[in-house]
């Protein structure tokens, strides 16, 4: 995996948030250079956490407003505009955005990021199969942010109750969308449909290690969300041509669609087995626009009571993790063989932040056309922690995620990773479950009527 970052500065001077109804405040004359660039664009306004509608945050809807009309009166074209986020996405020449940055309302400027796909059976390992006598991870759903999954799969058993695809048409980038006609947003059944190029069959296999038939959470919900684009030319990337890969920008718009959407089972784990970069620090990954970014949209979904699971990355790194890996409110995921003893596998990225490992070396699931498929990868062992999640919280409703993920984190086997001699724990669903005493269902008294 190697990520692509051309990233702006942060101006540290602070302006004040001057929400005005009246003229945009215009940016200096339209650039001449035609080198466009696509940027996310965070705003100094108050974020929407814990709200779902914006139209009861109209200073939130205005600087979206007042930042996107100044925008384009200098040539730049909107791309997005995320709903519980002050954060615009915005294509226009590098000499545009370099002066959206002295806007007064502009918090901070990233240029997006592409990011990579973290290229029998593992359940018994982590324990998850003695738990499904016991719940099988019925009524919570997954969100699988991924290159598309084949909802008929009959490894699914028609558990996949809501698609999403958000995709981008970039020239500069030689990117075209990857959603069903070429839109770059479309909401429904047969929105996530698995992409056309080579690795499109990943988001299948992670969603089956989730909660396939046979997986590790099999009676839970599945929420498809596609967020990758056909890149014509891969090779700073070291993929073969062409290739999937996801832009930042598609990620936030996928997790903006997901704290402002309900659904029924409710969301309780959002998969991210993807990432771009490496990061030897929390520090120096949040302190990254991008990075900043993904944080804040995350943070959304925290209040909301989802946690989000990330794969740390397969560069091999003893002391670094991916984006979005790295922040501190993600749990972060390394790989492990599925053979005991358990050993961390060499291709997996590590660090002294990472939070678990999960079984990620020759896993057998799912994949487009009703096949299956062994596939090895940091991609792999996060979702056997989302199938996870998924089932500490349909056994034992009514805990926080910090209550689930201390269950995960104590009771795990612990792993020595030889290259750091670093010591992690692999899950063990088992006995987490047992470490969670069921919750006694609150009394209430009848009501008496007089």
């Amino acid at each position: 995996m190697i990520g692509v970052s051309f990233l702006y500065r942060i101006r540290a001077s602070l302006f004040l948030i001057f929400l005005l109804v009246g003229s945009p405040t215009p940016l200096p004359e339209r650039a001449e250079s035609a080198d466009s660039v696509r940027a996310i664009v965070v705003l100094r306004a108050p974020a929407a956490a814990g709200h779902n509608d914006s139209s009861t945050l109209p200073g939130f809807a205005q600087v979206q407003e007042h930042v996107v009309a100044a925008a384009a009166a200098a040539g730049a074209r909107e791309v997005a505009r995320l709903r519980t986020l002050p954060i615009v996405v915005l294509e226009a020449p590098r000499a545009v955005i370099e002066r959206l940055e002295d806007h007064p309302q502009v918090a901070y400027i990233a240029e997006d990021m592409l990011a990579v796909p973290h290229l029998t059976s593992s359940v018994a390992l982590v324990s998850a199969d003695l738990v499904h006598q016991e719940s099988t991870g019925a009524g919570v759903a997954i969100a699988i942010l991924d290159t598309g999954v084949d909802a008929a799969h009959p490894f699914f058993g028609g558990r996949v109750i809501a698609e999403a695809c958000f995709s981008t048409n970039n020239p500069g980038d030689g990117a075209t969308s990857l959603c069903p006609g070429g839109a770059t947003e479309l909401i429904g059944p047969g929105a996530a449909a698995p992409c056309s190029v080579a690795a499109c069959d990943h988001g299948t296999h992670v969603a089956g290690i989730a909660a396939g038939n046979r997986g590790v959470a099999p009676g839970a919900a599945l929420i498809a969300v596609q967020v990758f684009s056909r890149i014509a030319n891969c090779s700073a990337f070291s993929l073969p041509s062409p290739c999937a890969l996801g832009y930042v920008a598609d990620q936030l718009r996928a997790l903006d669609w997901l704290a402002s959407t309900r659904f029924d089972p409710p969301l309780a784990v959002i998969n991210l087995s993807l990432g771009t970069g490496t990061f030897s620090s929390v520090a120096a990954c949040e302190s990254n626009p991008n990075g900043a970014a993904l944080k804040s949209a995350i943070a959304v979904l925290r209040t909301q009571g989802i946690i989000t699971v990330a794969s740390s990355g397969n560069n091999g790194n003893p002391q670094a993790l991916s984006l979005p890996a790295c922040l501190s409110n993600v749990v972060s995921v390394g790989a492990t063989t599925k053979t005991m003893p358990d050993q961390v596998a060499s291709f997996s990225n590590s660090a002294p932040f990472l939070t678990l490992l999960a079984p990620g070396v020759a896993i057998t699931s799912s994949v487009p056309g009703g096949s299956f498929a062994s596939r090895s990868g940091t991609s792999m062992a996060a979702p056997h922690v989302s199938g996870a999640l998924a089932l500490l919280r349909s056994a034992r409703p009514g805990y926080t995620p910090d209550a689930y993920m201390s269950a995960l984190v104590s009771t795990g086997q612990p792993v020595t990773d030889p290259r750091n001699g670093l010591t992690k724990p692999r899950i063990n669903v088992f006995a987490a479950v047992n470490a969670l005493a069921p919750l006694a269902p609150r009394a209430f008294l009848p009501v008496v009527a007089r």
